[in-house]
C-alpha cells in the first residue's frame, strides 16, 4: 500500500437520496470528480444499484463523506443500508419531474433513521423553463411541510455547475454543526457492505465506520466469534493512519477466510453479542396502515435485514403517525446497540411503513419492563444506571460495558455514576451499593466462622473468599482488592484484621506441644492434627511430616542440613543411610526423606535421593 497520510476526521456523512434518474450521481460527480456508479450493470442501465461513496472537501476545508444511495424502487434495501449512519441528507429532485414515489419513500427512510437536517437540490434546472422549475420547487416545499422537515431548496445543475457553489456553501454550514453521535461510541463498529479477495492484498472488507476508530494492527471481532487483524486501512481509496467515525473505510484483513465474512456482518473492536430481540420506540409513518400487535415486518439495520414480529407493550395496534413502545423478535440475530435506528417495511406490499430507536438491545423477560424503558427514554443517566446495574446482580459492569447498554459514552457513564444514588465502585466495576454491602457481609461472616472453627488458621484462600462473596469471579476479585473493606490480605489468604488474636487456651496448648516436639528431636511422637499443631505449622515453629506426625522446626532444619551434607559428600543418600546417621528407625527416616522431597531439597532417583540443583553447592 502507498504511504499513509494523516488527515483530519470526516466532519459529516451526507446521504444523497432521491428518485431514479433525478441526477444524484451526476451531481456528486460534478462536485467530487468521483463516479459513484462502480458496477458495470449500473453504467449499462444508467441507475445506481448499490450505494456509492465519494469524498468532498468543502469551501471551509471540512471533509465530508457523500453516500450516493440507489433510487430505484427495487433497490430500497440498498438505500437503507447506505442511509444508515448518515448525519444529514442531500435530497435530489429533478426539476423536470418533481416529487416522485421514491422521493417520498427516501425521505421517509431518512426521517425514521433520525436524519432530519439536510438540503434539497433541485437538479436539471438547465433543461426546463422557469415556470417548470417554480412548480417543482413548490412541489418539494409541500412535501417537506407535510413531512415536518425543514430544509432549504437550492436550484442546481450537475451538468453545467449552475448553483453548485451555493450548494457547497450550504453543505459547509451543515458540516459546521457537526455529526450526530451514533450509539456505542466506545466500540468501533463497521457494518460490512462488501467483502472480497483482492489479488496481491487478500481479504478486503468495506463499509462506513459508525463509531470508534480502527488502525492497522488492531484486532477486530464478529458476533459469530471470528477474530481478525487489520493489516491496512484506506479512507475513500487512500491509505490512512486510522479509520474514524463517518469515514468510508476499506480494511485489509488477515486471520479470517473470505467465506466467513459477508455483507451484513459487523466488525467490532471488542466482542458484542448479537441479539434475537430488541425493545424500541416505534413510529409509524402518516401514510401507513395501522400496525397490529403480532404483525410481521421486515426490519433493516445497517447493512443487515431480517423478518421480525412486533409485540406491543400497552396497546393493540399502532395508528398512522403515532408511536409506541414495542418488542421486536428477530428472525435472525443482529448486532444492535441502544440508540441505533431501525427501518420497518411491510412484507406485502413491500413499502416503508415506519421505524424506531432501539432502547434496549438485550431485553430481559417475556415482556418489556415499562419502568426500565421509561428511564431509557428519559435519558437521565443518574436514573438509568442504578436500574441497569440492578439487572446485572452479582456481575458488575465497567463504564465501557454500561455505555453499550445505555447509549452513552464511557466518560458520561463514569461522571453520572459518581452522582447517581446507590452505586458502589470496586476498581473499574460499578454495582448497586446493597449488592456490594451484602457481599462484604457474607465474606466477613464466612471469615468469622472460619476464625471460630479454626482459630489457628483463620484465613480463607482467595478461591474460598471469592466463593463466599456469592459474586461472579471478576466482581469478587474487585471486592477483595478494594481498599477500605476492613479485611487483610496475606500470602496465605484473606482474614479479618484481628485474626492473629489466638485464644489464650490455644496458646498454652501450642506451647506445650512445641516443648514435646523439641524434646523428641528427629523422633517426633504421634500426634493427631489439631488446632495447636496447625497453629505451630502456620507460624513456622513446626513442620507436618504426615497425617499424624509433626516435627519441631529446629529438628527439621538439622535433618535437612544432615541430608545436604551427606549428598554433597557422597552424591546421594538412601533410606538406610539417613536412618543410620539419625540413629533412629526406618519409619522416621522415611518421613524425613519425604519431607525433604516436598521441601524441594531432594528428589528421588530409584532407591536413593539426590539434591536438587538449588542445593548442590554449600551455599544452597
Amino acid at each position: 500500500m502507498a504511504e499513509r497520510v494523516s488527515e483530519s476526521p470526516i466532519s459529516l456523512t451526507i446521504g444523497t437520496a432521491g428518485h431514479v434518474d433525478h441526477g444524484k450521481t451526476t451531481l456528486v460527480r460534478y462536485m467530487t470528480g468521483t463516479d459513484t456508479d462502480r458496477l458495470e450493470e449500473e453504467h449499462r442501465r444508467g441507475i445506481s444499484i448499490v450505494p456509492g461513496y465519494a469524498e468532498l472537501t468543502l469551501p471551509g476545508g471540512r471533509r465530508v463523506s457523500l453516500v450516493d444511495v440507489p433510487g430505484h424502487e427495487r433497490f430500497v434495501k440498498n438505500m437503507v443500508a447506505g442511509s444508515t449512519g448518515v448525519d444529514a441528507f442531500l435530497l435530489v429532485v429533478a426539476a423536470d419531474d418533481g416529487v416522485m414515489p421514491q422521493t417520498r419513500e427516501h425521505l421517509d427512510v431518512l426521517r425514521v433513521l433520525g436524519v432530519e437536517k439536510g438540503i434539497v437540490a433541485l437538479t436539471k434546472v438547465d433543461t426546463v423553463d422557469e415556470e417548470t422549475v417554480a412548480l417543482a420547487e413548490l412541489d418539494v416545499e409541500e412535501l417537506l411541510e407535510a413531512s415536518g422537515v425543514s430544509a432549504p431548496v437550492l436550484r442546481v445543475s450537475g451538468a453545467t455547475g449552475e448553483g453548485v457553489e451555493e450548494l457547497l456553501r450550504a453543505l459547509d454550514g451543515l458540516a459546521a454543526e457537526g455529526p450526530e453521535v451514533h450509539g456505542g461510541g466506545s466500540v468501533a463498529r463497521l457494518p460490512v457492505d462488501r467483502a472480497f479477495v483482492l489479488k496481491g492484498i487478500g481479504l478486503v472488507a468495506t463499509g462506513t465506520l459508525w463509531s470508534g476508530e480502527i488502525r492497522p494492527g488492531d484486532t477486530l471481532h464478529t458476533a459469530s466469534g471470528h477474530r481478525m487483524r487489520v493489516r491496512g486501512v484506506q479512507n475513500h481509496g487512500r491509505p490512512a493512519e486510522a479509520a474514524r467515525a463517518g469515514a468510508r473505510t476499506a480494511l485489509d484483513l488477515t486471520g479470517i477466510e473470505a467465506s466467513d465474512l459477508a455483507a451484513g456482518e459487523v466488525l467490532l473492536s471488542r466482542p458484542v453479542p448479537a441479539t434475537k430481540a430488541l425493545d424500541a420506540r416505534i413510529r409509524l409513518l402518516e401514510g401507513a396502515a395501522p400496525l397490529p400487535h403480532g404483525s410481521r415486518v421486515r426490519l433493516y439495520h445497517g447493512t443487515s435485514s431480517t423478518n421480525a414480529r412486533l409485540r406491543l407493550l400497552e396497546q393493540k395496534e399502532i395508528q398512522p403517525g403515532a408511536d409506541a413502545a414495542a418488542r421486536l423478535v428477530l428472525g435472525d440475530p443482529l448486532v444492535v446497540l441502544a440508540g441505533d435506528r431501525v427501518v420497518l417495511r411491510s412484507l406485502s406490499p413491500q413499502v416503508t411503513i415506519g421505524g424506531g430507536t432501539v432502547l434496549d438491545a438485550a431485553p430481559r423477560g417475556r415482556r418489556p419492563d415499562p419502568e426500565w424503558l421509561a428511564a431509557l427514554e428519559g435519558g437521565d443517566l443518574r436514573r438509568i444506571l442504578p436500574l441497569a446495574l440492578s439487572r446485572e446482580t452479582g456481575r458488575g459492569m465497567t463504564a465501557a460495558e454500561l455505555s453499550l447498554a445505555v447509549s452513552a459514552t464511557p466518560e458520561a457513564v463514569a461522571a453520572a455514576a459518581g452522582e447517581a444514588p446507590g452505586i458502589a465502585v470496586l476498581g473499574e466495576l460499578y454495582l448497586p451499593e446493597e449488592v456490594a454491602a451484602a457481599a462484604g457481609e457474607r465474606l466477613r461472616a464466612a471469615l468469622r466462622r472460619r476464625a471460630e472453627e479454626r482459630p489457628e488458621s483463620p484465613e480463607l484462600t482467595v478461591a474460598e473468599a471469592r466463593t463466599a462473596t456469592g459474586l461472579e469471579p471478576r466482581l469478587a476479585d474487585a471486592l477483595l482488592a478494594a481498599p477500605g473493606t476492613g479485611l487483610r490480605a496475606t500470602g496465605s489468604g484473606i482474614s479479618l484484621p484481628d485474626a492473629d488474636e489466638v485464644p489464650p487456651e490455644l496458646e498454652r496448648e501450642a506451647a506445650a506441644l512445641l516443648d514435646r516436639l523439641r524434646d523428641a528431636g528427629a523422633e517426633p511422637p504421634p500426634i493427631e492434627t489439631s488446632p495447636a499443631a496447625r497453629l505451630l505449622v502456620r507460624r513456622g515453629e513446626a513442620v507436618q511430616l504426615s497425617e499424624a506426625m509433626f516435627g519441631a522446626g529446629e529438628a527439621a532444619e538439622e535433618v535437612l542440613e544432615k541430608v545436604k551434607s551427606v549428598c554433597r559428600a557422597e552424591g546421594e543418600i538412601s533410606l538406610a543411610g539417613l536412618r543410620d546417621r539419625l540413629g533412629t528407625s526406618r519409619k522416621y527416616a522415611q518421613a524425613w526423606l519425604e519431607y525433604a522431597d516436598a521441601a524441594g531439597v531432594t528428589r528421588r532417583l530409584g532407591d536413593t535421593r539426590v539434591l536438587t540443583r538449588r542445593y548442590r553447592t554449600a551455599n544452597g
